[in-house]
């Protein structure tokens, strides 16, 4: 990627941007809250993916609601650790009844490396970070607060390559949200674009506790798979005011 490239995108998803600003209000292809996401990449023209890829060339686009206090999802990132399918072993040893079928469990909670978070009934969850053997590890705690299971972790490298592959350039785009006949609609009105520092921020962005990880792991409900793990992965997110511990402002 060169710089060369990354001024080309950025102009030209600036220039996308008023185009889309000067449209006001539109309505959304979809409700729920994928759709201001969805229907700003609909005009651009882009369909939509899940690719570990930036979305518009260089730069990765999160589009937000105004007002929103919601984490900033950075990657999602599959941890190893005792099973080959460590994010099932999570759910099913340490997860809470679901509220649809009480026999089966999910577990959704955020964790960062400041402090313990409360997770059910019996347990605390907490991250440590081993810049020594460089992982990132999840420390699991008893209801008493003592140490039983630190099997869980990401390797620095994996986090390292998902960051620069997906955002080394990011654009957050606010939207004014409203309803016009019935049907959920957005007007696209700011958009600040940022340049990723250097890995090292990104690990003290972790220490300090600016980064979390989201934790969402339920069920499949349908006939076929029932009880299956359906995951909406385990992503690393931070505050969208909190951005500039990892990312300098474009100009």
């Amino acid at each position: 990627m060169t710089e060369r490239k990354v001024e080309e995108d950025i102009r030209n998803l600036q220039k996308n941007f008023l185009k889309i600003k000067s449209m006001g209000y539109v309505k959304g292809i979809r409700g729920g809250s994928t759709g201001v996401g969805a229907t700003f990449e609909a005009l651009l023209g882009k369909d939509e993916d899940q690719s570990e890829l930036p979305d518009f060339g260089t730069i990765e686009i999160k589009t937000r609601r105004a007002y929103s206090k919601s984490l900033i999802s950075l990657f999602n990132a599959v941890p190893k650790g005792e099973s080959d399918f460590e994010v099932k072993r999570l759910r099913d040893k340490y997860g809470y009844p679901d509220k649809i079928d009480k026999n089966l469990k999910r577990l959704n909670t955020a964790v960062s490396a400041t402090k313990m978070t409360k997770v059910g009934l019996f347990y605390y969850f907490k991250l440590k970070l081993d810049k020594e053997k460089e992982k990132l590890i999840l420390c699991i705690y008893d209801w008493n607060k003592v140490l039983i299971d630190e099997s869980t972790y990401w390797e620095f490298s994996i986090l390292k390559e998902k960051l620069y592959r997906k955002l080394s350039v990011l654009a957050v785009i606010n939207a004014w949200t409203n309803k016009i006949d019935g049907i959920e609609s957005f007007k696209y009105y700011k958009m600040n674009i940022y340049i990723l520092r250097s890995f090292a921020y990104f690990i003290k962005a972790l220490e300090e506790g600016f980064i979390k990880i989201k934790i969402k792991i339920g069920n499949n409900y349908t006939k076929e798979r029932y009880g299956e793990v359906n995951s909406s992965g385990i992503s690393f997110a931070i505050k969208e005011e909190d951005l500039f511990k990892i990312f300098d402002y474009y100009r």
